[in-house]
């Protein structure tokens, strides 16, 4: 074997190494399994990582949030076509005056759909009109059925008020997250395109279930700081997962303890 041949094997292995190596160290950076990680300058939660699924049931509980300026907490899925959609609750979602009085900002539910255009950037397709809710802890849900997207949510797990739907076209299921970026899960966010200014004494639990066709599961579940193509960030926070389906978002300590509820009891 000649010299120049042998020396176009070793670069070639060692251009494929530094490849792995690279993917090894961004997934890494950006999908941690479990654990505790910082987030700055990016939403903060946890990725679904389990199994196709045509539903997901996020349960959140802020047990307190210290921010200045509002925040957001966010069920985003992809669909397997592309679309890409988010159930929200947020505050605030709506802010008025009367008669030129001071601002009143109110609580509630909110979803949105995205779709790429030719440059890949999202642009937003659908938003519905606000639910005005005070709802501090919740499951909020998104399901795919008959060819359309429905968003929910539920204050006891048993009962859900669906407040929302759209056509989802060719979507027949809803894609785990990916070491790419597009992020399937629960996360902590700012309000609407803004980033939260997370305080000392923020605590927010979150948990995942999937369903399997018959009932929901416990899903398997990884930390995640990814911010694309989420723009409602937060300026720092600590997350945390073992791994099944749940975390806790915290500033100004790590806390590395999780709640996962019964499973909920409606059906998607």
């Amino acid at each position: 074997m000649s010299l120049v041949r042998l020396i176009g094997i070793g670069f070639l292995l060692l251009l494929v190494l530094g490849m792995a190596l690279f993917i090894a160290s961004f997934v890494n950076y950006n999908n941690h399994d479990t654990g505790t990680s910082e987030a700055i300058g990016t939403p903060a939660g946890i990725a679904y990582t389990g199994p196709r699924t045509t539903a997901l049931a996020g349960y959140y509980c802020i047990a307190s949030m210290n921010s200045v300026n509002g925040y957001s907490i966010q069920l985003n899925a992809w669909l397997s076509n592309g679309l890409f959609v988010q159930n929200v609750y947020g505050n605030p979602v709506v802010e008025e005056s009367f008669n030129g009085g001071p601002w009143v900002t109110y609580a509630g539910f909110i979803d949105n759909v995205w779709v790429r255009n030719a440059n890949g950037t999202p642009v937003l397709i659908h938003a519905n009109n606000p639910i005005i809710a005070n709802a501090p802890c919740a499951w909020l849900v998104i399901a795919l059925r008959n060819n359309m997207v429905y968003f929910g949510y539920s204050l006891d797990g048993r009962s859900i008020t669906w407040y929302d739907s759209y056509p989802a076209g060719n979507a027949s299921y809803i894609v785990p997250s990916g070491f790419a970026g597009e992020l399937t899960g629960m996360v902590v966010g700012g309000p609407s395109e803004s980033q939260a200014q997370l305080g000392s004494g923020t605590l927010v639990y979150l948990a995942l279930y999937y369903y399997n066709g018959t009932s929901w599961v416990p899903a398997r579940v990884s930390l995640s700081t990814w911010q694309s193509p989420i723009i409602e960030t937060v300026n720092h926070a600590w997350v945390y997962t073992n791994g099944t389906c749940g975390g806790v978002v915290s500033w100004p300590s790590p806390v590395n303890n999780t709640q996962c509820p019964p499973p909920p009891s409606f059906r998607p």
